[in-house]
């Protein structure tokens, strides 16, 4: 199970205290990003690394909590620099 899955099975008011927003919100912030990953990669290119939800996590972890990425790196069991990356390609794909 995956660390998003895992997070929606929280109760509504566990998810909120969680992530930071409603569930209903996190999901119609999912589908933009994913329509928005679409439209970018609709002719090809770079396939991505990070699923669009661990990005998506990571985005909110870093509003939310203000938590570094170091400290988020150890969540996701990689490196501050590869959080990095894929933090600056998530915003990338919105521009």
């Amino acid at each position: 199970m995956d660390r998003v899955e895992k997070k929606l099975r929280l109760s509504d008011k566990e998810f909120k205290r969680n992530v930071g927003t409603t569930k209903p919100v996190f999901q119609m912030m999912r589908e933009i990003l994913q329509q928005a990953h679409g439209k970018l990669h609709q002719f090809g290119g770079q396939p991505i690394t990070w699923s669009i939800d661990d990005k998506l996590l990571i985005a909110l972890q870093y509003y939310r909590e203000y938590r570094t990425m170091e400290n988020i790196a150890i969540d996701f069991g990689c490196s501050k620099c590869t959080v990095c990356g894929q933090w600056l390609s998530g915003h990338a794909d919105l521009s």
